[in-house]
């Protein structure tokens, strides 16, 4: 153990934790003197690995064992009063004294808001201090259950997030929607001002009483869904799997808030009065690129989610609107979305209901479909009748045609139509003739 002088306490959200009878994710210790100094002991000592968060703050971290992270903030010549002055809330402003202290140190009243389940700023100053600490309220009211003090919103007038860093605002964003009753706090976000601060792109929508109305109630529906699957219960199996995924809740929901993003950049009203939004799934994949990429610097895997959902979200009800649904549209329904086949159909679900409350049609889609995808994921892979191989000894030359060739032969082999390879083969001679002569 490193040894010295120096004074060592921990602080914030470990005790908040273990006074809540929770498990601590991390630990934050307080140390006189230099914070990186004693990190670099300690590490060497525990054969920990360090990381230096911040010269200019004096914190690093020590990971030990892969699973145990332990972050340690030097105060130099302050007292553990002045440094939990600077802190956030309340609840995350109380410290204890190691080794073997059995005394908290809470001089704002901590442990008392904790137990009123309140979130309540240090100062009237923690929000200036840091203005991602509006998000972080909100965040830690929907993990622990808790009320945002009124003080929160007060101080929330006066701040801006545009200097703050974006991967910031994004992991405190993707936390709060992975939680349930999310969709409330984008709605005071809304009236903070502070939503189109984030998304400025969303700031046309957000400005029609119509638009804002429809999408605030298409997330509802899909946090409603998320806690109380309805009809979906009868989909378990896909169900569970797919929120198995990391943050899929969270960017299933970003994608019902962005779902009509460009609506009000495509509105059209043709001359019987009708009004159009040709083209906004497709300019709403581009700006819900622009936001997840560079204005919350998600991952690139996560950035595609929420691009093909919102891209693709009209693509459901047009094929439960279609006069004869195909079985090779279905297929290629599911080969098409991947994994996100499953998402878009909560979303399309919510956005039906929240457009007119008719949801019967989709339903009779939506079972169709998923017991399709079943039987033919319960068949064993078919081997393909005519390969590649075939192809190119029927004179092609490799290339992107190659897979169109044979995935069209393998649907129809999946369709019964061809049986054998001559089959196939014939098949394609004929094709091969009827593009030649086009």
């Amino acid at each position: 153990m490193v040894q010295g002088p120096r004074r060592l306490f921990l602080v914030g959200g470990a005790i908040r934790d273990l006074l809540l009878g929770r498990e601590p994710a991390d630990f934050d210790f307080a140390v006189s003197g230099s914070g990186v100094e004693f990190a670099r002991e300690f590490a060497r000592a525990v054969r920990g690995k360090l990381i230096v968060l911040s010269e200019k703050d004096d914190e690093a971290r020590v990971v030990y064992r892969k699973k145990i992270t332990l972050d340690f903030n030097g105060i130099g010549n302050w007292t553990i009063i002045d440094d939990l002055k600077r802190r956030d809330f309340t609840l995350n402003a109380i410290a204890c004294e190691l080794p073997g202290a059995n005394t908290l140190i809470d001089p704002f009243g901590g442990r008392a808001d904790l137990e009123q389940k309140l979130i309540r700023p240090v100062s009237n100053q923690s929000l200036a201090l840091d203005p991602l600490r509006l998000l972080r309220a909100l965040r830690l009211s929907l993990e622990l259950n808790c009320t945002v003090h009124p003080s929160v919103y007060e101080q929330a007038q006066d701040i801006t997030l545009k200097n703050t860093a974006p991967e910031r605002i994004g992991m405190e964003l993707l936390r709060i929607l992975e939680a349930n009753r999310s969709v409330s706090y984008l709605i005071k976000l809304d009236e903070l001002h502070r939503l189109e601060e984030i998304m400025p792109e969303l700031s046309p929508l957000l400005q029609d009483e119509e638009l804002k109305l429809h999408t605030f109630r298409t997330v509802e529906k899909i946090e409603e869904l998320i806690s109380q699957p309805g009809f979906f219960s009868r989909f378990m199996p896909e169900w569970q799997r797919y929120f198995a995924l990391p943050f899929h809740a969270a960017l299933l929901k970003l994608s019902g808030l962005l779902h009509d993003i460009a609506k009000p950049h495509t509105r059209f009203v043709n001359e019987s009065g009708a009004m159009h939004f040709y083209g906004h799934d497709s300019l709403g994949a581009k700006l819900t690129v622009k936001i997840c990429h560079e204005r919350l610097r998600f991952a690139r895997v996560q950035t595609k989610i929420v691009r093909t959902l919102v891209k693709e979200h009209m693509r459901l009800h047009l094929l439960a609107t279609a006069p004869d649904l195909s079985e090779r549209a279905i297929r290629r329904f599911f080969r098409d979305l991947g994994e996100e086949a499953f998402g878009l159909m909560l979303l399309c679900y919510a956005d039906g209901w929240a457009t007119a409350g008719r949801t019967s049609h989709l339903e009779a889609t939506i079972t169709r479909m998923i017991a399709q995808k079943r039987a033919e994921d319960a068949r064993a892979k078919i081997k393909r009748l005519v390969t590649g191989d075939d192809l190119i000894a029927l004179g092609l030359k490799p290339g992107p045609v190659f897979k169109v060739i044979l995935q069209e032969l393998e649907d129809l082999q999946v369709e019964g139509k061809i049986k054998t390879k001559e089959e196939g083969l014939e098949y394609l001679k004929t094709y091969l003739k009827q593009q030649a002569e086009n």
